[in-house]
């Protein structure tokens, strides 16, 4: 039988490039578990009409720093700078481009 092996460090990767207000640009990859349950809290907390808008913020600008810390440049986005710099609309497009054409495009590509 021949020797196989797989190496994690051949994979090719998807990034997605994101362009932040300060003329930063990031290649962002694909996320984790522990940012994809936090996307999903998100949407749970969205829902949830008890909710004030604070917490909402709070926990989408918490989402946009895990997506957008997971860069390839190795640059760490500062929460309270998105807080301030970022609106509701502008977090929650980011978001929503963000999970349904990069993080979406893995259900619909097979390899």
């Amino acid at each position: 039988m021949a020797n196989l092996s797989f190496s994690f460090n051949k994979i090719k990767r998807s990034f997605y490039n994101v362009e932040l207000k300060d003329g930063q640009k990031l290649q962002v990859k694909m996320p984790t578990k522990g940012t994809l349950e936090r996307l999903q809290s998100l949407q749970d907390l969205q829902e949830d009409e008890g909710t004030s808008v604070n917490d909402v913020m709070d926990t989408m600008a918490g989402a946009m720093v895990d997506v957008l810390n997971n860069n390839m440049n190795g640059i760490k986005v500062d929460p309270a700078e998105v807080a301030d710099q970022y609106d509701l609309e502008e977090m929650t497009l980011f978001i929503a481009e963000f999970c349904e054409k990069f993080v979406g495009s893995i259900k619909n590509n097979p390899n």
